[in-house]
């Protein structure tokens, strides 16, 4: 090797050197700055507002959380309070796990409360830079999107749709009866495909797919399991651990997020909202076409809204009907006292209810209510973002906090709910409101917490519950619910005090069930 050769390979070597000593100093002061402001989370009020004991260097409270984020943060509440603070990387959390506290933070202190931190996905990739109303910050365009979702997913607007609900429930219910005559089946592959025939007719007025073998069953699938993969913690690092940044640039995080909507949920939303405008049958999306003008709502801003809309009306549905299968499969007694309802109400009418109809079904609808505190779809939602300092009692939460809703504390309080580790669904049957009643009126005579709060409360609460409704009168009509069998012939029951806490959404362990056509 030549001397120029040699010192060439020398300079190279401490220009690296050099580099990594740089970046190594750097790094260090880094860190100094991280641990000096993880150290204490001071927040000026009369008193700190309580953090769980103990927290690792940089991670904070995040290695406490595995495997069950929302049952750990439960503990937290009663061990400190109705509110309590804790360090996940970079950012600051408070916990709200009593009703009180959040009326008056969420509901009352609404228009600094109501912000959303930022996703790469959900906000800028996906949120196509803020659009939608999930993810998007709060601001004019979300207000916008907001009011025409608020028009769309009405009262007045889905009961316009109530022959394509009952449609589709009847279908589902006749292939669940039929597959599950031969063998045990998987109840959720029939709740997601009854979710879905539901946004296809009611959003884009399409007809359903007949089977989970359909192509467009298996596009759905992937879009939805792909959207919340990618909002997942570990698709987006940098996010909550920005030191750990280059994670996502090594891994291609964001590229794979653009890849996934360009060639996924682009041209599927692109082809679906097509045949919406073309369909002779009457939409959301036909009725969004209507306001979109005066609410400054441009096409990139409908395929947003559509594929938001999609994914939490499958997501969100199909669960909670999986979890409606498998109690009920645990309490054939509730099961009786439906089916007599309906039963009663097909020999007065001659026909099956509509949810409109809803009064003259109390167990049914009590059943629903208890379903959706007792085993929730989400313990948090979507978080919060402080725009501002807020106040409570003698606590000062400082702008740019996280805040989080913890259903699970406020469905399982015992100052409001008698045994609420019991499922009792006698709890409601004295009130004949929907949730949807409920959930946006008065915090003191509020039944259940899951639908979130203040601006941000879940806007699409009337058609689950109408969609809930006429698959449990559906389904009860025609069937019982039993459980499966073991080869020697035991009865296996669906496990319902274990579940798995996957990407914000709370999914009942694998089970099969068995429909058995009534006499």
């Amino acid at each position: 090797m030549d001397y120029e050769a040699l010192i060439k390979r020398v300079d190279q070597k401490s220009a690296s050197i050099l580099g990594t000593a740089v970046a190594s100093v750097a790094t260090l002061w880094y860190l100094k700055r991280v641990i000096q402001k993880t150290k204490e989370y001071k927040t000026g009020g009369s008193k700190d507002i309580p953090t769980p004991k103990g927290q690792y260097f940089y991670l904070g409270h995040f290695p406490y959380l595995a495997p069950n984020p929302g049952y750990k943060m439960a503990e937290w509440h009663q061990e400190l309070g109705p509110i309590y603070h804790i360090k996940i990387g970079a950012q600051d959390w408070v916990s709200i796990g009593d009703v009180e506290a959040a009326n008056e933070i969420f509901v009352a202190k609404g228009r600094v409360t109501s912000g959303r931190p930022f996703y790469t996905f959900g906000t800028d990739v996906h949120g196509e830079g803020g659009r939608g109303i999930v993810f998007a910050d709060y601001g004019k365009s979300w207000k916008n999107a907001r009011t025409a979702i608020l028009n769309i997913l009405s009262p007045k607007s889905v009961e316009s749709l109530s022959d394509t609900l009952q449609k589709e429930s009847e279908f589902v219910v006749k292939l669940m009866i039929k597959n599950s005559s031969e063998s045990e089946i998987n109840p959720l592959d029939y709740t997601r495909l009854l979710a879905m025939n539901i946004m296809l007719s009611t959003l884009f007025g399409i007809s359903g797919v007949t089977s989970t073998d359909d192509p467009l069953y298996k596009r759905l699938i992937d879009n939805l399991e792909g959207c919340t993969m990618h909002t997942n913690l570990t698709s987006d690092i940098g996010a909550y651990f920005p030191f750990f940044s280059f994670v996502d640039f090594f891994s291609g995080s964001k590229q794979k997020m653009r890849r996934f909507v360009d060639q996924t949920v682009r041209p599927l939303c692109g082809m679906l909202i097509e045949r919406a405008r073309e369909s002779e049958q009457d939409c959301f999306i036909k009725k969004l076409d209507k306001i979109k003008e005066s609410l400054n709502l441009d096409e990139k801003s409908i395929t947003v809204l559509a594929n938001e809309l999609m994914i939490a009306g499958i997501d969100t549905s199909s669960l909670t009907i999986a979890w409606l299968v498998a109690v009920l499969c645990n309490h054939p007694e509730w099961q009786k006292k439906i089916a007599e309802e309906v039963d009663l109400f097909i020999e007065t009418h001659g026909r099956a209810p509509k949810f409109s109809e809803r009064e003259a079904l109390p167990n049914c609808m009590a059943v629903i209510k208890e379903i959706v505190r007792y085993r929730p779809v989400t313990f948090f939602g979507v978080s919060h973002k402080i725009n501002e300092d807020v106040v409570y009692k003698d606590y000062i939460i400082p702008k740019g906090t996280i805040l989080l809703a913890n259903s699970l504390s406020m469905n399982m309080d015992p100052k409001l709910y008698h045994e609420p580790e019991k499922f009792k669904p006698e709890r409601f049957l004295d009130d004949k409101r929907s949730m949807y009643a409920s959930s946006n009126g008065s915090t003191q005579t509020r039944e259940v917490f899951t639908f979130g709060w203040g601006r941000r409360i879940c806007p699409g609460i009337y058609l689950a519950e109408n969609e809930i409704f006429n698959f449990c009168t559906h389904l009860l009509a025609k069937c019982t619910i039993e459980p499966a069998f073991t080869k020697s012939g035991e009865k296996v029951y669906p496990e319902l005090d274990k579940w798995v806490e996957r990407d914000g959404a709370v999914v009942p362990l694998p089970f099969k069930t068995r429909f058995v056509q009534r006499k």
